[in-house]
This record gives structure tokens, C-alpha cells and sequence, in this order.
């Protein structure tokens, strides 16, 4: 079978998961489809985003490449309206404008791996330079500034992952790589006074969940207790105390691994993960296998962003990574996630139709 073939059936088969589970957790699919449902309205989201997928596969990505000043521009001006003009939540974050439906952070995830795909393939003479590093380095801490003060820790984390591995898909040496984490090491404690009070009281809940069970580690435990009560088999497809009764907040977005856990059991958590595990790895593949070096920085910088993001998403579900916000990808409910996951795959099949993938 065709690389491309396969890639296809994954990427099919964890939308389809996604769609599952978020009509398994959702609290008003009892509206029906067209009441309004989250269900109803992520089957919408999935329809447009394959849409968008096959548009997007059919544009040779070389040219997303030469927009990368346009890109980046648009990245910057994006994230400053948000801050401006956006709309917020209960927390008081600004994260998204005309009326909560588009996510600028979201989209600008999968742009700024298009502009740093784009500023390094230019830049070979200069690969493990400290000019290089610096200047790639100014470039991306303004949007990780503004997606930091939305507030958004999680997605300006998601941005220093794709430099960070842009740094390593050209070639840095380990001592680079360390004096780098040595900088960050002092850095993020110096940005604990900027945090909200609820960032603050997440990444403290992370240490001891059970010292405020009912208050700051109320979502790390209420997520252990489904996935632990699923067991091996799960409790049954719509069933399930945390997860059905609505002790697990929200267990259609940031929680949906920890809600289909709990019905599935650890053979469905074993499904998601085997999923997600085969698209990195196709991904990856596909990126060895491009036919230049922009398409193997491009393929490369899109399989390290869904290993973060998954890992990160999994890992806080089951109380061993700090809560952040990082939607689990193509699952978790929500139209800009699942939107601009599907035009960085399109992109990917782009480059996979380009290089030839076989196997």
C-alpha cells in the first residue's frame, strides 16, 4: 500500500474517533443534531475541514513557502487583534475573535512552521550558527510574547517547540541545544509573576492534586478517577459516572481522552494512542522521503508538533503533565483546531504526492 494510502486511512480513522467522542461526552446531544449539539456542530467542522484538506493537497506547497514574510506579517497582526479587539472567556483570556469562532493561536501554529520550514531551507550556509539561532530565535519570541499574554501557555509552548525543532532538523550540536534549555531554565521561573492566578494554580496542582480536591486539582483527579474507572475494558459506550454525569469538566475538549477512556477502557485509550502513533510515524516518513529539504523541514516540524501536543494533552489527562489548554488534535472538540490540523495535512499529502511515498 501507498505511504499516501495509509496516511489517508489514519488521518479518516482518528477524525472518526473524534466525532465518537465528542458526541460520547457531549452534555446537549440530546438536542439533536441540529439543536445546537457540539456533536452537531464538530460533524460540520470535520465536513468543512476535509474539504479544506483536499483544496490544500492540491496546491504545491512550495508556494505557502514563498509566502512566508505575508505569513508571518499576518501571524503577528492576527495575534495583536486578538489582544485588541478579542473576545474572552470566563478566565478573562483573549483568545479569540468574531464571537469566540475563530482562534488566531490555533492558525498560527501551522503558519509559523510554514515561516521557520521556509527561513531555514534559505539558510543552509548558516546552519549551526549562533547568527542563524539569534535571528530565528528574535523572529519567533514575538508571537510566543503575544499568544503568552492572551493569556495561552500552552500554545506559545507549542511555537518554542517548532523552533526548537526546526534548530534540530538543521543540524545544531548538543552543546547549542544546551546552552539554549539553560536560558529557558532561567527564564520561565522569571515569567511565574506575569501568570494568571489560575495558570498558577494549574502548574501547583500538577505537584499535589489531592491537597485541593475540590479545587485546584479537581480536574487532574476527576480524570484519573475515568480513565482508573474504565479499566480494561471500559465501562460501555455512553456510560460511565464521571464522564456521563458531568463530574469531569470539560470532557468534550481539554478532558476527551480521560471521557473515552472511561467507556472504552484501556484497550480504547490503547486505539487512540496506536492511531496518533501511526500518523506521526507516517508523517515523519514522509517527511524523510521529500523531495527537497523544505518538504522535509515542513513534514518534520508538523510530527513533532502532534508528538507535543499529543503528549502533552494524554499526559495531563492522566495527571502526569501539567494542565495547560493544548486540545488533544482531530478529537477535542473545537472548529479552528481541527480546521488548521487538516490544512497541515493537506500540506503533508502534498508533500508525500511530490517525493513518491511507497510502502
Amino acid at each position: 500500500m501507498k505511504l499516501v494510502k495509509l496516511f489517508l486511512l489514519i488521518l479518516l480513522s482518528l477524525c472518526s474517533v473524534g466525532i465518537m467522542a465528542v458526541y460520547s461526552s457531549d452534555p446537549l446531544r440530546s438536542s439533536g443534531f441540529l439543536g445546537g449539539s457540539f456533536f452537531g456542530r464538530q460533524v460540520i467542522w470535520c465536513l468543512l475541514s476535509w474539504l479544506v484538506f483536499f483544496l490544500v493537497s492540491r496546491i504545491d506547497y512550495h508556494w505557502f513557502l514563498k509566502l512566508e514574510w505575508i505569513i508571518y506579517f499576518f501571524i503577528i497582526v492576527s495575534l495583536a487583534g486578538v489582544l485588541v479587539f478579542g473576545n474572552g472567556d470566563e478566565t478573562g483570556a483573549k483568545r479569540w475573535i468574531l464571537s469566540r469562532s475563530v482562534q488566531p493561536s490555533e492558525f498560527s501554529k501551522v503558519a509559523f512552521a510554514i515561516f521557520l520550514s521556509a527561513l531555514f531551507s534559505r539558510s543552509i550556509d548558516a546552519y549551526g550558527s549562533w547568527k542563524l539561532m539569534i535571528q530565528s530565535f528574535f523572529f519567533t519570541i514575538l508571537p510566543v510574547f503575544l499568544i503568552f499574554v492572551e493569556p495561552d501557555l500552552g500554545t506559545s509552548l507549542v511555537i518554542l517547540i517548532l523552533w526548537f525543532a526546526a534548530l534540530y532538523c538543521s543540524g545544531f550540536h548538543w552543546k547549542k541545544f544546551l546552552a539554549v534549555f539553560a536560558f529557558f531554565g532561567v527564564f520561565f521561573p522569571l515569567s511565574w509573576p506575569f501568570l494568571k492566578d489560575y495558570q498558577k494554580n494549574r502548574l501547583l496542582s500538577f505537584l499535589s492534586p489531592q491537597s485541593d480536591p475540590l479545587g485546584t486539582g479537581y480536574n487532574v483527579l476527576q480524570s484519573q478517577i475515568a480513565i482508573g474507572g474504565g479499566g480494561i475494558l471500559g465501562k460501555g459506550w455512553l456510560l460511565g459516572t464521571q464522564s456521563q454525569l458531568r463530574f469531569l469538566p470539560a470532557r468534550y475538549t481539554d478532558f476527551i481522552f480521560a471521557a473515552w477512556c472511561e467507556q472504552l477502557g484501556f484497550v480504547g485509550g490503547i486505539l487512540m494512542v496506536t492511531l496518533f502513533l501511526f500518523l506521526i510515524w507516517v508523517i515523519l516518513r514522509i517527511g524523510r522521503e521529500a523531495p527537497d529539504l523544505e518538504g522535509k523541514i515542513l513534514a518534520s516540524l508538523f510530527g513533532i508538533m502532534f508528538i507535543f501536543q499529543t503528549t502533552i494533552n494524554i499526559g495531563m489527562n492522566m495527571g502526569v503533565m501539567p494542565v495547560t489548554g493544548i486540545p488533544l488534535p482531530f478529537v477535542s472538540y473545537g472548529g479552528s483546531s481541527l480546521l488548521i490540523n487538516m490544512v497541515a495535512m493537506g500540506i503533508v499529502w502534498n508533500i508525500a504526492k511530490a517525493g513518491g511515498s511507497e510502502q
